[in-house]
């Protein structure tokens, strides 16, 4: 599949039907077909986190990345420039967003330890306690993921866990869904947060979807608003990272506090928490005026 090259034709008409149809079928397809490839990847690897990494990189490359891909073939004249990859990114924009995803941790942990402590009404609490049991779920695969203190662990999850899973879901909710809504000619705020919904609710963990969600929604105005899937896949690149550094610094005894309780407990939690919120509006109301640029919705190049 050429990923470079400019056509002067396109396969299918670039329609909202077409666009959404083909990625999530293909979505679909593939991720059966990493589930029939689970066994044989189980089968091969006698440590479970291996195999979970192998298989959580198939589901990245197949499920996630090449819908997207795919999607853009079919319905666009040239793959790089409709998912993002082509666009011109200037280094003090990486820059911003790495001090963006640092100074707004405090911030983003005070919303976690909230959602997570939610209590639905006493009518609800058999639902609750299902997604409870889904936390739970979640958290042991977690521990299983980041319980290894090796060197090699340390590097094979910030490699898989940050980088690959952070490329991979950009790729699919923001060059993939998002995109096809905005370039079909849904309003470019709407599409941010369709995508973000779904992209929180399809990690079936309901005590985080409230964090998740925010995230994504920066995700997508990152963007939709630099015009690159490398500016967004860096900041969801190393918000996953830091978790995984976070849990290997602890687990090694380097570090007393995680990076993801900070703002969430002891004296002075809620002043970290609220001065990083202070900053994070700052900060993005500048990046917004000085590094990124104005949407583009209409028009041919809106379509392509």
């Amino acid at each position: 599949m050429d990923t470079s090259g400019k056509r002067n034709y396109i396969l299918l008409p670039p329609t909202l039907g077409n666009k959404l149809g083909t990625l999530l079928i293909s979505f679909f397809v593939l991720l059966i077909a990493v589930a029939l490839l689970q066994p044989v990847v189980s089968s091969l690897c006698t440590d479970q986190r291996d195999a979970f990494l192998i298989s959580s990189s198939l589901q990245c490359l197949l499920a996630f990345i090449a819908p997207s891909l795919l999607t853009a073939y079919l319905c666009s004249p040239s793959v790089s420039e409709y998912v993002g990859a082509t666009s011109d990114v200037a280094p003090r924009q990486f820059a911003g967003v790495i001090v963006l995803m640092i100074i707004m941790l405090p911030a983003l942990n005070m919303i976690v330890g909230w959602n997570a402590d939610l209590q639905l009404p006493e009518f609800m609490s058999g639902l609750e306690q299902t997604f409870r049991t889904w936390e739970e779920n979640a958290a042991r695969t977690t521990e299983m993921i980041l319980g290894d203190t090796s060197l090699f662990g340390l590097i094979s999850g910030i490699l898989i866990v940050g980088c690959l899973t952070g490329l991979a879901e950009e790729m699919f909710f923001r060059a993939g869904l998002q995109k096809a809504l905005t370039s079909s000619g849904v309003n470019h705020h709407l599409a941010i947060w369709t995508a973000a919904f779904i992209f929180s609710a399809v990690h079936f963990q309901f005590f985080g979807f409230v964090p998740r969600l925010l995230l994504g929604g920066l995700f997508g105005y990152l963007y939709c608003y630099t015009g690159s899937i490398w500016i967004a896949a860096t900041a969801h690149a190393l918000n996953n990272s830091l978790v995984v550094l976070s849990a290997w610094l602890t687990a090694r005894g380097a570090v007393n506090v995680r990076f993801d309780e900070i703002g969430t407990g002891g004296e002075y939690g809620w002043l970290f928490a609220l001065v990083s919120a202070v900053l994070t509006t700052g900060f993005i109301i500048y990046l917004w005026k000085i590094f990124f640029r104005r949407p583009q919705q209409t028009g041919a190049s809106a379509k392509a």
